[in-house]
């Protein structure tokens, strides 16, 4: 049997391209976020809390339709941007961009329904995520 031999030059190319194709990895760990905070899940790979939505019932009202609490999170990283959304009724997510790694929400940082008299204006909802990989 006769041994393909390869140009010198060949290796390294094929080295370099493999390696492009593995991105960094995944950082495992607890990250508390307010909404518009980033946190880099790797060298190459941000998790951002983009935004929240709160139509829960106040906890002092009478409604007719429960409402429903979202948190909405955009990841960017070598695989482009996608964007994915977590709550009470969704506790955690596996974003393909991040090949397998779970992205789950602390119940214990969901807050409840707030009281109707409570203001509006500056209602912020900090959450804490963990990341943790396969």
């Amino acid at each position: 049997m006769k041994w393909l031999k390869w140009p010198t030059y060949l290796a390294p190319l094929v080295l370099l391209g493999l390696a492009g194709c593995a991105g960094a990895p995944l950082k495992d760990g607890t990250y508390p976020l307010q909404p518009h905070q980033r946190v880099a899940l790797s060298g190459d790979t941000t998790l951002t809390y983009d935004s929240f939505s709160d139509s829960r019932c106040p906890a002092n009202a009478r409604c007719i339709w429960a409402g429903r609490l979202s948190f909405q999170f955009v990841l960017e990283g070598p695989d482009g941007r996608e964007e994915f959304s977590l709550g009470p009724d969704q506790l955690s997510a596996t974003p393909t961009s991040l090949h397998g790694a779970r992205v789950a929400l602390d119940p214990a940082s969901i807050p409840p329904a707030r009281n109707a008299a409570a203001t509006r204006p500056g209602y912020v909802i900090p959450v804490t995520l963990k990341v943790s990989t396969p």
